[in-house]
């Protein structure tokens, strides 16, 4: 009995999860082009400085704690600044991706 309903709860999760995958078949895999306005990137600008600076007293507390050596917590803090900077530049429009810089081109079919 035991085996069944195992059986049966892996059948519905696995089945959940595939989905997804048929779901987002058919939308488009470009970004849309938005221009965003000097209000709205001052209002993003101020949540990204928020966020930052709550990371960084994370990564902080974390070296004071001994989890990360200070080297760690420098390095972290140094990504974490080229980061920001490079969003700053980007107009804070961020990249969802991790293709490095690169977005996947929907494939046409034949």
């Amino acid at each position: 009995m035991k085996k069944f309903i195992f059986t049966l709860v892996t059948v519905c999760l696995l089945s959940f999860s595939l989905h997804g995958y048929a779901s987002a078949e058919g939308q488009q895999l470009t970004p849309q082009k938005v221009n965003l306005s000097d209000t709205q990137k001052q209002e993003l600008d101020k949540l990204h400085k928020q966020l930052f600076t709550t990371k960084k007293e994370l990564i902080n507390k974390y070296v004071e704690y001994g989890v990360f050596t200070q080297e760690q917590g420098d390095m972290m803090l140094k990504k974490m600044e080229e980061r920001y900077q490079k969003l700053k530049e980007n107009g804070y429009m961020m990249r969802w991706h991790h293709h490095q810089g690169k977005m996947p081109q929907p494939q046409k079919n034949n």
